[in-house]
């Protein structure tokens, strides 16, 4: 069986946004360090054009 945590991240949604920074690296190294393994994101916020605005990282942890 598995546990799951969800990050939302701020990602603007705009055709020349810039995310370079690495925020989601940094997340995703974070929980990693803790023992979760990345399994993936889920959209939850969309701009008028279509662009991502917030999404979920999803971070997955078998619980014995």
């Amino acid at each position: 069986m598995y546990q799951y945590e969800y990050v939302s991240l701020h990602t603007g949604g705009g055709f020349w946004v810039d995310n370079s920074a690495g925020e989601h690296r940094d997340l995703i190294a974070q929980y990693a360090a803790q023992g979760w393994r990345y399994a993936g994101f889920v959209p939850t916020r969309f701009s008028s054009y279509g662009g991502i605005k917030e999404l979920d990282l999803v971070f997955e942890k078998e619980v014995p």
